[in-house]
């Protein structure tokens, strides 16, 4: 035996693949092993058999992400190693020169890998204390009187959430009047999806139950926290790469994601779907250029939630009542809880319950069910009744959501005795409600819309509509639709509408519309309303409203809109009376900044200060928002709450003596909360001077010359540039080798960015 070990020593030595002995004579050997074209970071221990074949150690298969093979086990010196030779869709080089192994696997030996895609980040809010005061003021005259209204909300925010109050006030002919509407403090916690409200408040119906407005305590989720959150069902892309490769995914033809993935089984997890139907292309690219392009059809919707997410809300409180009318009016206790939770990515399941003290009580699920790529069916039972009766609610639903075809249809029956939250004794009870609406995308040809409705009570009543409509955009000649309605309950009415809208300029448009109504007890009637208008900008200016009828009907209205709110004046004439209207909205941002008027602060805003420098330009995402005031200040009113809002200034518009360290901020607000964004800018108190000696001659250039703690040097002809000085006397040193001087100067204030000194004389003071 030994000749042929010696044949296999000398063999392994040649390049090219070899034959080596059997595993009992296998040589161990250190490597450098290239894995279907990507080069392990690390030298490898491995071993060849007789045959050629490479054996790798059993605990070196986790670092190459390889599986374990089913077969090839190979068992040396009590240390466990698998076969990996040619054939079965692997190759296998040795060069002995350079000690490196070239392997090549199907995709199907290695481990799978799984890319995240999508990543959920959760926000954390730049928070400051301060407030905010809306207000709409209105003043009206017609024939018959004069009335006068306003609506005022006040907020006050920071680390503890906003408060907010709201309330009306009304004058006319009748006694004046005013009353509180809702006031409530709410605190959003990002890091759990929920929010607590206490105070004013309206329940979470879920998919059955009745809306009320009532006082107290309501704590459930609030994805806006998180905005970033998708929450119905993702997508997961997979596939093979034999080689590194480039996954790009889209959704419906548009870009989703690009990742970079070895070689071996892949799955791009958490790829968002849009709603209603799609299908989802995933394009490798290897590094040859070579695509692969694997399509999955799929279907999504808002109703569904991701497996494992929750949605809920629990409230407890009073119902009020006369809202609008009175401030303190509180009826019966009302209780209530919704949870919706996402089962599997095609089955979500809800359970509501409410009671009140009125003895009115109802529990009910709901379940949601997507059906392949058709669309989402729902079915809804719940039981309920008062202190006298009882009865059953039973529904059902279906949705599609297509490129070309749309429909949603949704029923709800009731039995006699069912009640729940908000059903009063002695009234009609419910019997059926209906929908039916379709939904037709033809392309070029327009949209086509069809529905039907049906409601009916207990007592007999019912009321069914039907109605249709068309739309089509004509190209530069505007847009035309059509509708139509029929409506029967006691009376017969049928309603029928031709416009046409031709825009013309940025923000103008002129329409035509023809109506034509009818029915049994009003008789017929026609119409003809021509309309100019002029819609408000995103920023300051004006508008206007021109509106003319055949039936002698006028409007006239003209509004302007500056950083501080919006004023508008309106005159009409209608059924032969006249009237006209002044109104003001706007509102006042209070920081630690001061006090900003704005337009209406219904969301999150920010004042921006760039020290005291006045016409600055900020920007928003790259959007124009307006220049700050003489105090340097700026308030931009519509920032995205829990989503980072990029602030920038305009560096080029900062005067010469000005420096900035960053020119972008993040921002990122609370819901319905301001904050101070302050530029760190810093005033460059710079001069020039000449220094020269006491015969003359210019201070050599290149001598170091020390003012305070700032250090420069000597220009040619005694040129010194002090870039930061303070105001007033100043002393400084000069040395150059061999000698040194001292000199002195006074830097006055002055309106020039970097003023010039002039010749200063230096003092020898020796070496």
């Amino acid at each position: 035996m030994r000749p042929l070990v010696a044949l296999a020593v000398v063999v392994l030595a040649l390049p090219g693949r070899v034959a080596l002995g059997a595993p009992e004579s296998s040589h161990e050997s250190v490597v450098e092993l290239r894995l279907n074209g990507v080069t392990v970071p690390e030298a490898l221990l491995v071993r060849f058999a007789a045959d050629g074949a490479l054996l790798i150690r059993d605990s070196d298969l986790a670092a190459l992400r390889l599986k374990t093979p089913a077969s090839g086990q190979v068992s040396i010196a009590g240390e466990r190693y698998y076969r990996f030779a040619d054939g079965d869709g692997r190759t296998l080089n040795f060069d002995a020169a350079t000690q490196s192994v070239e392997l090549t696997l199907p995709a199907s030996a290695f481990v799978a890998t799984s890319e995240p895609g999508v990543r959920r980040e959760i926000p954390v809010p730049t928070v400051s204390p301060g407030g905010f005061l809306n207000y709409e003021i209105s003043l009206q005259e017609t024939d018959e009187q004069a009335l006068g209204g306003a609506f005022l909300e006040g907020g006050v925010f920071g680390y503890f959430g906003v408060v907010t109050t709201t309330g009306v006030a009304r004058s006319g002919s009748e006694a004046a009047s005013s009353a509180r509407l809702d006031t409530t403090w709410a605190h959003d916690f990002p890091e759990r999806l929920a929010s607590l409200r206490v105070g004013d408040s309206i329940n979470a119906t879920g998919a059955w139950g009745r809306a009320a407005r009532f006082a107290g305590v309501q704590y459930g989720t609030n994805f806006a926290t998180q905005p970033t959150l998708v929450t119905t069902p993702l997508l997961a892309a997979s596939g093979e790469a034999i080689v590194p490769s480039t996954v790009e995914v889209f959704v419906n033809g548009m870009p989703a994601g690009t990742t970079e993935v070895p070689p071996g089984p892949f799955q791009i997890r958490n790829v968002p779907a849009i709603n209603g139907a799609g299908q989802m292309q995933v394009v490798v690219t290897d590094a040859l250029g070579r695509q692969q392009v694997i399509a999955q059809d799929f279907y999504s919707g808002a109703t569904l939630l991701q497996p494992g997410l929750d949605e809920y809300s629990f409230e407890l409180g009073a119902i009020r009542e006369n809202y609008g009318q009175r401030s303190f009016d509180y009826g019966d206790w009302i209780a209530a809880a919704t949870w919706r939770r996402g089962l599997t990515d095609v089955v979500t399941a809800e359970l509501h319950a409410e009671g009140s003290g009125a003895g009115n009580a109802a529990l009910g699920a709901d379940v949601a069910l997507r059906v392949g790529r058709l669309g989402i069916l729902s079915a809804t039972v719940a039981g309920g009744g008062d202190e006298v009766d009882s009865g059953v609610l039973t529904g059902l639903g279906f949705e599609h959501s297509g490129r070309r075809f749309s429909v949603f249809t949704r029923s709800q029956w009731y039995s006699r005795g069912f009640a729940q939250l908000g059903t009063v004794r002695g009234q009609p009870a419910p019997r059926q409600q209906s929908f039916v609406g379709l939904g037709l995308n033809l392309a070029a040809r327009g949209s086509l819309q069809l529905a039907y409705g049906l409601q009916s009570d207990w007592s007999g009543l019912e009321v069914t509509t039907i109605g249709a409509g068309y739309s089509r955009s004509l190209g530069d000649w505007g847009f035309l639709n059509f509708s139509t309605s029929v409506s029967t309950a006691e009376q017969r009415a049928t309603e029928l509408q031709l416009g046409w809208t031709l825009p013309f300029g940025e923000r103008a448009s002129t329409s035509t519309v023809l109506r034509h109504r009818s029915s049994q007890d009003e008789g017929s009637e026609s119409e003809a309303v021509f309309d100019v208008q002029q819609s408000l900008p995103v920023g300051s200016g004006s508008g206007y409203d021109l509106r003319v009828s055949t039936s002698s009907d006028l409007r006239l209205g003209y509004a302007y809109q500056g950083r501080a709110g919006t004023v508008s004046l309106d005159y009409a004439s209608e059924d032969g009376s006249k009237g006209a209207r002044a109104g003001a909205i706007g509102g006042l941002a209070i920081t630690g900044d001061g006090v900003l008027p704005s337009r209406v602060l219904d969301q999150s805003f920010a004042i921006v200060t760039v020290a005291d420098y006045a016409g600055i330009p900020v920007y928003v995402d790259n959007q124009p928002i307006g220049r700050t005031d003489h105090k340097g200040r700026v308030l931009i009113d519509r920032l995205r709450a829990y989503e980072a809002n990029d602030v920038r200034v305009d560096v080029l518009a900062l005067p010469m003596d000005a420096s900035l360290d960053r020119e972008e901020i993040r921002v990122t607000p609370a819901w319905r909360s301001g904050t101070v964004v302050a530029f760190p800018v810093k005033r460059a108190r710079a001069l020039t001077l000449r220094l020269v000696l006491a015969d003359g001659r210019s201070v050599p250039a290149g001598a170091s010359v020390e003012v305070g703690s700032t250090t420069t040097a000597v220009a040619r002809e005694g040129l010194v540039y002090l870039a930061d000085s303070a105001a007033g006397p100043q002393q400084g040193r000069v040395h150059w080798p061999g000698q040194g001087c001292s000199f002195a100067f006074n830097r006055e204030e002055s309106g020039e960015p970097v003023p010039d000194l002039g010749t200063v004389t230096c003092r020898d003071d020796g070496p």
